[in-house]
């Protein structure tokens, strides 16, 4: 399979460790520019097959779904929040949030929590001041200063209480099983740990027993005051790799979505 990489992501330090393990286990892989939004290539990959993956920015699924390659981005964009909480329910950690339009979102409390429903990074999930929010809400929806961004009156966000939370852990799915794992959080600090306990795995294991958005994506989940919760399920092609095992991952997708296994999954962005 070749591996199509995004220039300007090479800012972690897992990502070079990325390159060094296509390197030397002799995967052909190219680094590319990526068109902001629109996700083109530069400049074009020159590929021998159509069995590619990419890794970078959430916007080369435009590109992958254009060329056919296989598999290409693993797309979350249907699975948004509300159907995330129609499968795990009280799993979620934000299952009590109110789902809304930006320009009718509003803090009944002093802090809040906020970020889109969907997968596109349109604003990164965030804890905001009541004024602050009114302040950015009225910068978006009456002043129409969206800075160049696709944030407006009506991107769907989610908005809910403040969490008490101890740990956060990531878990990368690959066909059904756990590839591997790392802890990015503990209280307040970002923190990159190799393969979290055992209660945590067992938790993903229960957790995508029960549900899973694609064949491969990742799920992040947390430890709180009111037990393991799922805090939210991303792109594996465009999330942050933290301390995973690289070659567990790379191994894991190269397996699964060689051309053989195409039969397999078929639902990877350009099917």
């Amino acid at each position: 399979m070749h591996w199509i990489l995004q220039n300007n992501i090479f800012n972690e330090d897992a990502y070079n460790v990325l390159e060094e393990t296509l390197q030397r286990f002799n995967i052909p892989y190219s680094v590319h520019k990526v068109v902001p939004f629109v996700g083109d290539l530069l400049p074009e990959p020159e590929l021998t097959t159509n069995n590619a993956i990419c890794m970078g920015s959430y916007s080369m699924r435009h590109w992958a779904k254009k060329a056919g390659v296989y598999p290409g981005v693993f797309d979350l964009e249907p699975f948004h929040f509300d159907v995330q909480l129609e499968h795990w329910g009280d799993h979620m950690l934000n299952a009590d949030a109110v789902v809304t339009r930006y320009e009718d979102a509003h803090f009944p409390e002093e802090k809040m929590f906020i970020r889109p429903i969907e997968d596109s990074k349109v604003f990164a999930g965030k804890v905001m001041d009541r004024e602050d929010f009114r302040g950015w809400q009225k910068q978006v929806c009456v002043l129409k200063l969206d800075f160049g961004g696709s944030l407006n009156n009506d991107t769907m966000v989610q908005v809910c209480p403040i969490k008490k939370i101890y740990s956060e852990h990531r878990f990368w799915i690959v066909n059904g099983k756990i590839a591997t794992a790392s802890t990015y959080k503990q209280g307040h600090r970002v923190v990159y740990i190799p393969n979290p306990d055992e209660v945590y795995h067992e938790y993903v294991r229960e957790r995508i027993a029960e549900w899973q958005p694609h064949v491969a994506f990742v799920i992040d989940v947390a430890d709180t005051d009111t037990g393991l919760k799922i805090v939210e399920i991303n792109t594996l092609n465009s999330c942050g790799f933290y301390a995973c095992d690289m070659q567990k991952l790379v191994m894991a997708l190269e397996d699964g979505f060689d051309e053989n296994g195409k039969e397999e999954s078929s639902t990877s962005t350009n099917n």
